[in-house]
């Protein structure tokens, strides 16, 4: 593989696990207030989301903490070639603080409420904007 194939390829890693991350808050949004709202005769459903979700909500550390490291390959790369731009900066370091406010409130805090875990869904829902700018 060329630099060029791999830097693309660390981005792609990074957006697709990224996600994956993210789809967690969708997921739990979704049960929250449709899934559980369905009927007993709708239950082959309510299993198989219920399995779909918990595949997701198992993987979110896992699936984050892939997306930063594909991330910093790939501005490893980006800086070595010359090619940082803006907008990458911006979602890497928008990246950077999701993961450190993770790590925050899994091992530090370790509560699943309060200041940090809605800083924490913001800036994630800010990243996939920033993340789309950086890719047009």
């Amino acid at each position: 593989m060329q630099t060029r194939e791999i830097f693309g390829f660390l981005g792609s890693i990074a957006v697709i696990c990224f996600g994956i991350a993210i789809a967690n808050y969708f997921v739990k949004y979704i049960h929250k207030k449709y899934i559980t709202k369905l009927g007993k005769d709708k239950k082959e459903i309510v299993v198989l989301y219920r399995k779909i979700m918990k595949i997701i909500i198992k993987n979110h550390k896992l699936a984050g903490t892939i997306a930063i490291f594909a991330v910093l390959a790939h501005f490893s790369i980006a800086f070595s070639i010359s090619r940082i731009s803006i907008t990458g900066l911006i979602a890497a370091l928008f990246m950077l603080t999701i993961f450190f406010l993770g790590v925050y409130g899994a091992f530090i805090n370790k509560s699943h409420k309060g200041m940090w875990l809605k800083v924490h869904r913001g800036m994630a829902f800010a990243l996939l904007v920033a993340i789309v700018i950086h890719l047009i």
